[in-house]
């Protein structure tokens, strides 16, 4: 009998004392409840704060990424639709009008003659080859029997860049334009040290390089007109248009300071070795 009232009590004590924690917490003014409350307002705006930090950095590492992004963007283009180069991290861009008159001519659009020549001259028509290195070789996928300078000599690949040949070609087709061609055939200089035969193939494999870089690279400007002859007006297509151009001086300047010497020893180029595939002819 004891032992049951002992129970009783007890039950008795145990609910006692949940009522009188309901009782606590439930009591506004009570410590337990200032506690509690205190602890969800300070939950509330723990998360509200790291809510914000991390939508501010979000925002800062936006605006980090899209500011370097930007401000790299023509050497991302560059990189993403160009040809890998030793020379793509020299690129950059600016705003440039083409000079399209039609009957005002420049230095480069004379008749045959040394000052003619000299211009052509000083934009890299007759630059010789440049050195490139074994691993910028690998980089742009260079088989590794192309044909390389002697260790003694400083190693690495002879290469030409191509704008530059480019603009050889360009200056041989003027160079046998009908008008300039007897001059430079009697010079027999340069190209036309060769026969009549490897001339004309010369001429027309730069022919269809140009052909080629021209159709690879199209341009998508536009020309409009303008009137001319207020008299009796009509129609002139505008060819001076604007581009977005290459830093060309920049890519000269680096080309000509970088050429392979002039006159070089016979023994500069490593000869084949075995295994290194040798074309039967010219293709």
């Amino acid at each position: 009998m004891s032992s049951l009232n002992n129970m009783q009590y007890s039950k008795a004590n145990t609910e006692d004392d949940y009522d009188s924690r309901e009782s606590l917490l439930s009591d506004e003014g009570s410590p337990l409840h200032q506690l509690e409350k205190n602890a969800k307002k300070w939950r509330r705006i723990l998360l509200i704060s790291l809510y914000l930090l991390g939508t501010a950095v979000a925002c800062l590492a936006a605006g980090l990424a899209g500011y370097y992004w930007h401000r790299d963007l023509d050497g991302i283009c560059t990189s993403h639709a160009s040809e890998t180069s030793p020379l793509l991290n020299k690129v950059s861009y600016h705003e440039q009008r083409f000079n399209g008159s039609f009957l005002k001519e420049n230095a480069f659009r004379q008749d045959a003659g040394p000052e003619t020549d000299a211009a052509w001259a000083s934009i890299g028509a007759e630059y010789r080859a440049v050195r490139i290195t074994p691993e910028e070789a690998r980089s742009i996928g260079m088989p590794k029997d192309f044909v390389k300078i002697n260790e003694k000599y400083g190693g690495g690949y002879p290469v030409h860049v191509e704008g530059f040949h480019h603009l050889h070609c360009l200056n041989l087709l003027r160079q046998t334009n009908y008008y300039n061609y007897e001059h430079y055939r009697d010079l027999g200089q340069g190209a036309f040290k060769n026969d009549e035969f490897i001339v004309k193939r010369h001429v027309t494999h730069c022919l269809d390089i140009i052909r080629q870089q021209l159709m690879c690279t199209v341009d998508v400007g536009v020309f409009g007109q303008f009137w001319i002859y207020p008299h009796h007006p009509e129609p002139f297509v505008d060819f001076n248009t604007q581009h977005k151009c290459r830093n060309f001086e920049q890519l000269r300047q680096w080309t000509e300071k970088n050429q392979l010497p002039e006159n070089v020893p016979k023994d500069f180029l490593e000869p084949p070795k075995v295994g290194d595939r040798i074309y039967p002819e010219v293709p």
